[in-house]
């Protein structure tokens, strides 16, 4: 394993060249919006595949994405929005977040394939074959379920964000690790549907595409459902769910 310093000199010189070729999702406005990967903190990722549907259906592809030392490989990911739907998706997702940060172990986080889809100010997210370090992971999480890998990273399942203009975001997987560097995975962003703008609550900031949102989910509703349930009917977030497992890091 590379000297933490050694590693991350590396992933600043990959983010260099990503920066440069990565195609930028344009400003969301009251349409759609998609993408598959976005990162920030030392590694900086430009959206991609990006598209905003404002002036009508977009869609992008990209076979296949990946990081010097296996730190990230993504294969066949795909972006598409119009009028107020959006969808993205990405068929293999393997994320060493260990290595990320030049740690020994590899604690991954793996899937078969993921999605995140929104309509109308609405939205859900799915996994499939999805683990964090052989932990698995359910199929439909409850909107904003939390994972820890203890002193390592956090990872959020079915990130879902209701901004004050009645805008929705979804985010398949939104992984931290060590504070220090931040990773989304199929992401998407609707327009309010109608009846759905804000009443006084929710958000005051709208997300900036391919960056980590800076918000807050809108206030949860009163439930005791476990993790997997929907998100109420009201179409906020309930409280974080924390998952049940523990992972020992190594290194």
């Amino acid at each position: 394993m590379f000297p933490r310093k050694a590693l991350v000199g590396g992933i600043a010189l990959s983010a260099v060249a990503l920066t440069a070729i990565a195609p930028v999702a344009g400003a969301t406005g009251h349409g759609s919006s998609a993408f598959a990967l976005s990162a920030s903190g030392l590694l900086k990722i430009d959206p991609v595949p990006a598209v905003d549907g404002s002036d009508g259906f977009q869609q992008k592809s990209l076979a296949e994405f990946s990081l010097p030392l296996q730190l990230v490989k993504l294969t066949l990911l795909n972006a598409q929005a119009g009028g107020d739907k959006a969808r993205a998706s990405i068929k293999d997702v393997n994320v060493n977040l260990a290595g990320l940060i030049g740690q020994q172990g590899k604690p991954l986080v793996s899937a078969s394939a993921i999605e995140a889809e929104c309509k109308a100010g609405k939205g859900a997210s799915s996994l499939a074959k999805a683990n964090i370090g052989g932990i698995k992971l359910d199929v439909a999480a409850a909107p904003n379920t939390a994972v820890g890998v203890p002193g390592l990273a956090s990872v959020t399942l079915n990130k879902q964000v209701k901004h004050k203009d009645g805008s929705f975001t979804v985010t398949a997987l939104s992984i931290s690790v060590d504070g220090i560097q931040t990773l989304d995975l199929a992401s998407v962003t609707c327009a309010a549907g109608k009846g759905d703008g804000d009443n006084g609550g929710g958000s005051t900031t709208e997300p900036t595409p391919g960056k980590p949102s800076t918000t807050k989910p809108s206030a949860p509703a009163t439930t005791s459902k476990p993790a997997g349930d929907r998100p109420t009917p009201d179409g906020k977030a309930p409280t974080p769910t924390p998952a049940k497992a523990h992972l020992d890091v190594t290194g």
